[in-house]
């Protein structure tokens, strides 16, 4: 959703209102509450600047709302041509695409939860096959230091 300079600025005013009246009831001085009201005035353009600026970026999906459905291939070929270590790229190439699309969850930043519930596996599961990969490349890391 965009932001309201106007609506949000109204809002700020309103707010300040009330806390001036709320300060000059506990007996602060004016000038004090000028300097206060000037401060939270910088404060507040400068979140308005940034809110004004930033980009929107799409929500996730709810993942209650989602169907289970096969994981999105393009997204797994995205993730596999940024490999740049050739043996890494052969391991992940052989793991199935359930494991890949665990993997590219977990990098985008869900929980194993919201993963699980996503998926419709187990946590357990979700867990094992990402130790199983951890293994596979921990074998050939250490393959790799004894050569």
């Amino acid at each position: 959703m965009a932001y309201n300079k106007a609506k949000e600025e109204w809002k700020w005013r309103q707010w300040k209102e009330k806390e001036e009246k709320m300060l000059r009831a506990c007996g602060m001085g004016e000038d004090s509450i000028q300097k206060l009201r000037e401060s939270d005035w910088k404060d507040f353009k400068a979140e308005r600047i940034y809110q004004n600026h930033r980009a929107d970026y799409p929500e996730y999906p709810k993942w209650e709302t989602v169907e289970h459905r096969e994981p999105d291939i393009i997204e797994i070929d995205a993730l596999l041509d940024n490999i740049s270590d050739r043996k890494i790229f052969c391991i992940l190439k052989e793991a199935d695409k359930k494991t890949l699309q665990i993997i590219l969850l977990k990098m985008i930043g869900f929980s194993v939860n919201e993963i699980s519930r996503e998926m419709g596996l187990p946590e357990k599961t979700i867990y094992t096959r990402i130790d199983r990969l951890k293994k596979k490349i921990k074998k050939f890391s250490e393959s790799e230091e004894k050569m």
